[in-house]
């Protein structure tokens, strides 16, 4: 906003005209005096009065202009700056963009639907054997067991209960013969106290069961009966993993570590499963499912991505490290300085 001169400024030259309008009335009675003339002290007043209020209507409406052009300036300066905001989020989506770019080449295939994505799980673990690091984070140890009994209408049943029998299998020679093995899930009590149960202690019921079976059938309750089926179904594959673990000849290291196969989870926010073997033809694959505890609303549009870049497995093998807890396990830690990922 331009600089005004001071006589027409009345932010700054209200006193000086105040001053002046007194020497004028002093310079009035003066004359008066002088010349003996009539002079009218009401009248003087008035005129004072008069002139003083014409003075502040131009000193509101000089603030209100002022005012006026302050909210302009301000609304420029919040365009400009939602311009520049929306420049920067380009430039990171952009960013973004560039990064996907960067790991498609070492991304093989994206998958939709989740009997794809299991049969995706079974290839996975298949060619895992003898790897020296396999994780899973996943709801259920009984993978794909909940998607075979909830499914509503049931879709090619004989077929989907052969691939779960078979992950199953595989899930338990891997526990076998892998270096160090890390199967994580939620939690469940082991024995059923009350119906439904409470959050805290099974977090595979209140996070992942029940609303994968309210998402498969809206109308009908979870009864204690179908609950009881997934929470043993995933209790006594866990005990089969422990049984497959403790009898397992190359995981020496990982036992004198203090480290079980089984690992509780707090949160679900997807699934993934990794392998690790430095030796083999392609060292490092994960196997990505987004599908977790936020958006089981999407079941049946559920994706997953297998991917082969190095430094993409290992911000997995972070997460998966994080939300276990494991990178506050000393001995875990003390296996990562003996072989590091």
């Amino acid at each position: 906003m331009t600089r005004r001169p001071f006589l027409f400024d009345p932010a700054k030259n209200s006193l000086f005209y105040l001053a002046l309008l007194v020497v004028l009335i002093a310079l009035g009675l003066n004359l008066y005096q002088a010349l003996n003339g009539h002079y009218s002290i009401i009248g003087s007043v008035a005129s004072f009065l008069g002139l003083f209020v014409a003075f502040q209507s131009w000193r509101a409406a000089d603030e209100a202009a002022r005012k006026t052009d302050e909210a302009l300036g301000k609304m420029q300066q919040i365009a400009n700056e939602t311009q520049q905001l929306a420049h920067s989020n380009y430039a990171v989506d952009q960013q973004i963009r560039r990064a996907v770019d960067t790991i498609s080449d070492a991304t093989r295939e994206l998958h939709k639907g989740l009997q794809p994505i299991l049969e995706q799980v079974r290839e996975f673990l298949d060619r895992a054997a003898g790897s020296e690091f396999v994780a899973i984070m996943t709801d259920s140890a009984a993978i794909g067991k909940p998607y075979e009994y909830f499914r509503h209408p049931p879709l090619n049943p004989r077929e989907l209960h052969l691939l779960t029998s078979r992950i199953h299998e595989l899930l338990l020679a891997r526990a076998q013969d892998a270096r160090e093995f890390y199967l994580a899930t939620l939690g469940t009590e082991e024995q059923v106290v009350a119906f439904p149960p409470t959050g805290t202690k099974n977090p595979l019921f209140s996070q992942y069961v029940q609303p994968f079976w309210q998402h498969f059938n809206p109308d009908t309750p979870l009864t204690e009966a179908d609950w009881d089926t997934q929470r043993q179904a995933h209790q006594h594959t866990l005990t089969q993993v422990q049984a497959a673990f403790d009898a397992a000849p190359r995981n020496q290291e990982q036992k004198a570590a203090g480290l079980g196969p089984h690992l509780r989870l707090p949160v679900l926010p997807l699934q993934v499963l990794i392998q690790i073997d430095l030796e083999g033809p392609e060292p490092f694959r994960a196997l990505v499912i987004f599908l977790g505890q936020y958006n089981l609303n999407k079941l049946t549009d559920a994706r997953a991505m297998l991917t082969a870049d190095p430094e993409l497995v290992r911000a997995f093998v972070s997460m998966f490290e994080s939300i276990t807890g494991l990178d506050q396990h000393a001995g875990y830690r003390q296996l990562r300085q003996q072989w590091p990922l």
